[in-house]
């Protein structure tokens, strides 16, 4: 009898096509819309950029001119312009394949410190940022100009009213119109807004993927994920099982979008491989998720919405932080950390120094794409 999940793993296990050493370490990787770059958010306030049209990947020149960590990146739909946010609070334009570019615009205050995420409209218009100071704006991306934004209220405020947002807003996701923002945050609350009215009109519930435990908040929202029709709606994370050194069930909760029901909870490994970090649908329907648990736990695997398994996964990357599927449907970016990462000052090198992470970013290729069938 034939095995559906053999066939697919045969139809769509990657190989590794190159390794880049990122360091110092990289919160995530980003292959531009129009597949000539690949782009990367480094600690060391630089964009780092390498030429995609080869598989060698020559690196190019980074863009320079952060303050702190580079946290969150987004592009025009064209490719041609990079937008990229820091822990300062700074957003930047640039154009992204110029050799020497200068940049376009930048907000050296676009947030009151740690912007966690950028997301930009379909038609290229408008540009959405997100903060650590509860905000969430609206930019024009011709000039920067300030369009619109919300305000969060406390943890400990009354429910919300409409209009307002119960946490840290910690990702966002345009509707393939333009026309209506998803923000997810950090207590597991998904709202979609009219961008004409920004009157909340959809709620997503995933509660689940929060819990409060010894005083601490522990879980939230890591990423949004559509599928190629609209139809689903993937939100990522964690169910938590206790603060502290955090453990949880990685998870993805997926969502009719038109109508808010859950479909399907899927859980990825053990409660020590934690978070599902980030995901994206494949063209042909499955989800493509990374973990990143307790130090050295990490997994890159491929699932069917209504499976109960993957059809392939591997553990060989640590602590992945971010995926990005190339436009041509073949080529993966999977951000990872160094071996024996520690992040408390240990281990030293011979000669006394701590030695901080890295981040390999590995690039592989699946075979030639094909749609599979759900049944």
């Amino acid at each position: 009898m034939d095995d559906p999940l053999k066939q697919l793993r045969e139809q769509f296990e990657p190989k590794e096509l190159k390794s880049i050493s990122a360091d110092p370490q990289c919160f995530a990787a980003r292959f531009s819309p129009c597949g000539k770059l690949l782009v990367a958010a480094s600690y060391d306030s630089r964009v780092r950029r390498w030429d995609a049209t080869s598989d060698e990947l020559p690196e190019l020149a980074a863009l320079a001119g952060h303050g702190g960590w580079v946290t969150a990146l987004a592009f025009a739909p064209d490719g041609e312009i990079v937008y990229s946010a820091d822990s300062w609070g700074q957003i930047r334009a640039t154009p992204a394949r110029d050799e020497n570019p200068a940049v376009k615009w930048n907000i050296v205050a676009a947030h009151d410190g740690w912007v966690r995420d950028l997301a930009v409209t379909p038609d290229g218009t408008r540009l959405a940022s997100c903060g650590i100071d509860k905000k969430v704006r609206l930019w024009s991306t011709a000039d920067g100009t300030k369009q619109h934004e919300f305000t969060t209220v406390p943890a400990e405020a009354a429910q919300p009213k409409n209009g307002e947002l119960a946490g840290d807003v910690s990702c966002l996701r345009f509707t393939a119109d333009g026309h209506q923002l998803l923000t997810g945050d950090m207590r597991g609350v998904v709202k979609l807004w009219d961008t004409a009215t920004w009157q909340c009109v959809r709620e997503f519930d995933a509660g689940v993927l929060f819990k409060v435990d010894r005083l601490q908040d522990v879980g939230g929202i890591h990423a949004l994920a559509f599928d190629r029709e609209q139809k689903l709606l993937a939100v990522t994370g964690v169910q938590p099982k206790n603060g502290g050194t955090v453990t949880g069930l990685p998870t993805v909760l997926v969502f009719d979008f038109a109508t808010a029901q859950l479909k399907q909870t899927l859980t990825f490994g053990q409660p020590n491989d934690c978070f599902v970090s980030d995901a994206q649908f494949h063209p042909s329907g499955f989800l493509i998720v990374t973990t990143s648990g307790t130090p050295g736990s990490g997994q890159l695997a491929f699932q069917r919405v209504d499976d109960k398994e993957p059809f392939f996964s591997t553990k060989k990357m640590i602590n992945c932080q971010s995926i990005s599927l190339h436009p041509d449907g073949l080529r993966l970016a999977v951000v990872a950390t160094n071996a024996g990462s520690n992040g408390n000052g240990r281990p030293l090198t011979k000669d006394g120094k701590y030695d901080g992470n890295r981040s390999p970013i590995n690039v592989l290729r699946m075979p030639a794409p094909a749609v599979p069938s759900q049944s």
